[in-house]
């Protein structure tokens, strides 16, 4: 059975245009129901305003789809051929609406644990990601600038919601499996290096041997990948990079990495997923 004639296609795009999405949703209800009244009921509408609504589909579409009985909704075979079309129809359209409706979250972090987070959100979630460092993060969060800044635990971060979503250790760190004790590469004004130049004092009683001083723990881990340097880095950068801790290195020194954000409000179960995915991604390390 054909459901729209070819000849008929003009007339029906004609009439399709006064097409309400509230009667269509009725006209399904009361289909499912198979109750009219009850369908009204549902959608907070008198008895014979959802009987102008039926009417307005069946306009609409140019076919009989209901028997208009008082006690029972029935379709009609032209009404039985159009309800799954339109019920797929209406959930496309909602989909459609949402997803436009959905605003990427902003996320602020360093470009090292970017490297990490996110490539896994990006499974998950429309992301409009910025590049910062913590400090700028952190104000970026106070400002509503953000949604989401990522940083590791070593400030105070007052004003926000910070909650732990990883953790690990800062090392020495080497392509090769033994390398010999040498001059190693740190970053520039990071304060995880004075607890490591502390260690090393009290491990060799001199200062640490520094061969240069690096702008980012990315850019150290890209080098250590690709030559015989020996660099600071925390352990999941460490890890992507296929890097190994050296063995004549003094105590490692611990980190958490943090989620930090002002409110959640209604993104909260937005958020509470990135939250579940970062702790899957960092957790390893």
């Amino acid at each position: 059975m054909m459901l729209i004639d070819k000849n008929d296609m003009k007339t029906i795009e004609h009439t399709l245009k006064s097409l309400r999405i509230a009667d269509v949703e009725l006209f399904i209800k009361a289909a499912l129901m198979k109750n009219l009244g009850k369908s009204a009921d549902y959608h907070h509408l008198s008895q014979s305003a959802a009987s102008a609504a039926i009417r307005r589909v069946e306009t609409a579409f140019g076919l009989p789809l209901c028997t208009h009985e008082k006690r029972q909704f029935s379709l009609t075979p032209e009404g039985k051929l159009l309800l799954p079309r339109i019920e797929s129809w209406i959930k496309q359209l909602k989909s459609l609406v949402l997803s436009q409706e959905l605003v990427p979250l902003r996320l602020v972090t360093t470009h090292a644990l970017a490297q990490i987070a996110v490539p896994a959100l990006l499974s998950i979630e429309k992301i409009d990601f910025h590049h910062l460092r913590p400090d700028r993060a952190y104000a970026a969060i106070l400002r509503n600038e953000a949604d989401l800044a990522l940083v590791l635990d070593n400030a105070p971060w007052k004003g926000v919601v910070a909650t732990e979503i990883g953790k690990g250790f800062f090392q020495l760190y080497s392509k090769r499996k033994k390398t010999a004790l040498q001059s190693v590469l740190l970053p520039e004004d990071q304060m995880e290096v004075l607890s490591l130049q502390q260690a090393w004092v009290q491990k060799y009683g001199s200062d640490i041997p520094v061969k240069s001083r690096i702008p980012s723990w990315s850019l150290i881990a890209n080098i250590c990948a690709s030559s015989s340097e020996v660099g600071f880095l925390p352990d999941f950068l460490a890890a992507k990079f296929h890097l190994r801790p050296v063995e004549w290195q003094p105590k490692v020194s611990p980190y958490r990495v943090l989620a930090i954000y002002k409110s959640a409000g209604a993104n909260q179960e937005r958020l509470q997923k990135l939250l579940e995915q970062l702790r899957a991604v960092f957790t390893p390390y």
